[in-house]
C-alpha cells in the first residue's frame, strides 16, 4: 500500500459536498474573481454562508439550468472563475448544448455536478444521474474529475480554480469515509496508485474508491494481490497509469457508479483495445435506470459491492493469457 497516500485507517464519513463548500469559501476569501452560480440547490451549496460573506458573488437562478451555465459562460469571459452548483441530473440533462457551447469556447467555467451517480437513495430514478460521465465524455475540450472522499472534494475544488478551461466535477451524495491523508499529493490527469498489485489491477473512480480497497483486502486472504488506482480524472485519462498496469498485471476490473455504457470502463477498454489484448470486466450499472433505496441496498441491487469486484477480479484473471 502506498502509505504516503492514504490513512492507517479510513476516518469519519461526511459529505463531500461538505468538504467542497469549504474549499469554495477559502478560495473566494483569497480571489475575488471567484463567483457562486446555483439553481434549485440552496441548502447543499456553500449557502447562507457563502451569500453572507459574498453577497454580490453570488447568483441564484432557481429550477433554470441552462440559464445558469448560459450566464456562467458570460462571467468567465468577463475574467471571472464561476462554479456552478445544481444536481447532476439537471446539469447534464437541461443544460447539455450550453455545457457543450461552454467547452466549444473553453469558457473558464467549473461546474459542480451535485448528488451524481446511482447512490442518490431516497430520490430515485427520476434524480439519479447515471448517465453523467457517459453523456460528458463525449464533450471535447471538457476536463471530468469524480472525487472519492472529502479530502480528494476539496482538493479537486482548489485545483479547478488554476486549471484552465471548463471542468466538471461529480459528486456523490452519501457520506464517504476519510481515506487520503491530508498532505497527499492531488494533480489533474494524474492517476493515484493506491495500492500495490501484480494479480490484477482494479481501476475506480468516485464514491467507488473505498468499495474497491475493501475488495482488495478480500482478494487478498483469497491470495489474490490487487492493484487499486483511483482514476479520479476521468478526462483526460492517465494513460500511461492504465497502460502500465495492463503490461505488469494482464487483467484490469474497472469500477464506476454509473453506466458503463460510456463510462470508466468504456473509456479504458476503448484505450487498451487498440494497442494490448487483456481482458477486462466492467463493474458498474449496467444499461439501467436507478430506483429508490439505500446506499447498501442499492450496491447490491446494481452489482456494486466488493463482493461484486472480487468476482469480478477472479473472473477477468480466469481469462488472462
Amino acid at each position: 500500500m502506498t502509505t504516503e497516500i492514504l490513512r492507517d485507517k479510513p476516518g469519519k464519513s461526511r459529505a463531500m459536498i461538505e468538504a467542497h463548500n469549504e474549499a469554495l469559501v477559502d478560495l473566494a476569501e483569497a480571489n475575488d474573481k471567484i463567483v457562486l452560480l446555483y439553481a434549485d440547490f440552496p441548502k447543499g451549496t456553500a449557502g447562507p454562508y457563502y451569500r453572507s460573506k459574498f453577497p454580490d458573488r453570488f447568483y441564484d437562478f432557481g429550477i433554470a439550468e441552462a440559464n445558469m451555465v448560459t450566464v456562467a459562460a458570460g462571467l468567465a469571459e468577463a475574467g471571472k472563475i464561476p462554479y456552478t452548483h445544481c444536481h447532476s441530473i439537471f446539469a447534464v440533462g437541461r443544460a447539455y448544448n450550453q455545457i457543450r457551447q461552454i467547452a466549444f469556447d473553453r469558457f473558464n467555467v467549473k461546474m459542480i455536478l451535485c448528488n451524481s451517480g446511482i447512490f442518490w437513495s431516497f430520490m430515485g430514478g427520476s434524480h439519479q444521474s447515471v448517465e453523467d460521465v457517459p453523456a460528458l465524455r463525449a464533450i471535447p475540450n471538457l476536463t471530468i474529475i469524480s472525487p472519492s472522499d472529502p479530502v480528494e472534494a476539496k482538493k479537486a475544488t482548489i485545483a479547478a480554480a488554476d486549471y484552465p478551461g471548463p471542468i466538471a466535477i461529480r459528486l456523490a451524495e452519501p457520506p464517504v469515509p476519510t481515506i487520503y491523508r491530508d498532505e497527499y499529493p492531488f494533480i489533474i490527469g494524474r492517476a493515484l496508485t493506491l495500492r500495490d498489485g501484480d494479480d490484477v489491477t482494479l481501476i475506480c473512480m468516485g464514491i467507488m474508491v473505498h468499495t474497491a480497497l475493501e475488495a482488495a483486502d478480500l482478494l487478498l486472504k483469497k491470495g489474490v494481490s490487487a492493484r487499486v488506482i483511483n482514476m479520479h480524472t476521468v478526462k483526460p485519462l492517465d494513460e500511461e497509469a492504465i497502460m502500465r498496469s495492463a503490461n505488469e498485471t494482464g487483467a484490469i476490473v474497472t469500477v464506476e457508479d454509473t453506466n458503463i455504457i460510456g463510462g470508466l470502463g468504456s473509456a479504458v477498454a476503448e484505450l487498451t483495445s487498440e494497442t494490448i489484448h487483456i481482458p477486462i470486466r466492467r463493474v458498474g450499472v449496467k444499461d439501467r435506470f436507478g430506483q429508490t433505496g439505500s446506499p447498501t441496498e442499492l450496491a447490491l441491487e446494481y452489482g456494486l459491492s466488493s463482493t461484486n469486484i472480487v468476482e469480478a477480479a477472479i473472473e477477468v484473471m480466469s481469462r488472462r493469457r
